[in-house]
């Protein structure tokens, strides 16, 4: 009986805990897409994580990222600059600007010979006679969205979209390779969504910068994004001008939040540990040979990802990195301190 009464008070206590963190109905409602791509860099950013290869985000991933949010709207100490986050600027979470890799959870596209005697029934209904490839199918509750018929290389592309809210994408690519008659298969990043990560709809808002002593420049914001920098510090970015092309401005706004989430604070730059990452500075960039890496002394590692994610170096504590041999384009270069802190910077190769 001891152990039954003891049992009960201490799911009793542990609820309590959680209780400290409660979703507001606001957030549950409008950022549970949000929470989920959040969950997901984190798994994404660490392949030995559990959930890597889990086409389903469990709740327990996504729920932490909730009650974080949810603390900084409710904003316990009113503070007007936090007011403004969700209300005047409307933050929101981008699944495409300037990460290691896209958050793809709607959409993918397959490739198959034309020729295939299934082609014309898999256009015409949805179902292919293929066992294996109507499995997937059915089971990630996927349709087609549109196809093209690559007369040149006798191909046709199929366009396929999940009905489920979010799916890691990622995860089942492998699935589908494995069909026979499938030659390959890659997330669609924009179908339905933005591709680009244009998704500031906030208030008017400019963002100034200096580019040259004695000189100012204003742009307006057209990409925000909700960045982590630690469980309790969350970064709010803008940027603006001419973002289709790498976007010219970048502004940010930090929210620290107490581990009982009873306290929010509010800053335009981090603290000096915090800080320490963020000044990290990568150039040239663009780069057309050498990379050349400064702001950090204690490096453990540096990792170089393709903008699909692939990676596709490892420099270990080296401070100048050749990239004459990478094919033109945008990469990731997240680099990790012995810490284990990680930031992600973006770069062009010429």
């Amino acid at each position: 009986m001891k152990k039954t009464v003891l049992a009960v008070l201490l799911c009793v206590f542990v609820y309590n805990i959680h209780a400290q963190c409660p979703i507001d109905p606001f957030i549950q409602q409008n950022y549970e897409i949000d929470a989920k791509i959040l969950a997901l860099r984190e798994i994404r950013d660490n392949p030995s994580d559990v959930d890597y290869n889990n086409p389903f985000i469990p709740d327990a991933r996504v729920t932490p990222y909730l009650e974080k949010l949810s603390a900084i709207y409710n904003n316990p100490q009113n503070l007007p600059e936090v007011d403004s986050l969700f209300n005047e600027f409307q933050f929101r979470v981008n699944h495409v600007y300037g990460y290691l890799e896209p958050v793809v959870y709607k959409s993918l596209v397959f490739r198959a010979s034309t020729s295939l005697p299934w082609i014309q029934t898999f256009k015409d209904t949805g179902v292919s006679g293929v066992a294996d490839l109507d499995n997937l199918i059915n089971q990630y509750q996927l349709s087609i969205s549109n196809f093209l018929d690559l007369s040149s290389s006798g191909n046709t592309l199929f366009y396929l979209t999940t009905s489920y809210d979010f799916l890691n994408i990622r995860a089942i690519l492998d699935d589908f390779e494995a069909v026979p008659d499938v030659d390959y298969a890659e997330p669609l990043v924009g179908d339905n969504v933005d591709p680009i990560g244009i998704n500031y709809t906030g208030v008017a808002y400019n963002i100034v910068i200096n580019p040259l002593p004695g000189v100012q420049e204003s742009f307006g914001a057209a990409v925000c994004d909700i960045k982590i920098i630690n469980n309790n510090v969350y970064e709010f970015f803008l940027a603006g001008g001419d973002c289709f092309a790498g976007c010219l401005a970048f502004e940010s706004r930090y929210v620290t939040i107490s581990d009982d989430c009873s306290t929010v604070g509010f800053s335009m730059t981090l603290s000096t540990e915090e800080n320490e990452l963020a000044n990290i500075v990568v150039y040239p960039n663009p780069v057309a040979n050498r990379l050349h890496i400064e702001g950090i002394t204690n490096v453990k590692n540096i990792e170089i990802y393709s903008i699909l994610g692939k990676q596709i170096q490892v420099a270990l504590n080296n401070a100048t990195i050749d990239v004459s041999n990478f094919q033109t384009g945008t990469y990731f270069l997240k680099v990790t301190d012995d810490q284990n802190r990680s930031i992600i910077k973006k770069f062009i190769k010429q």
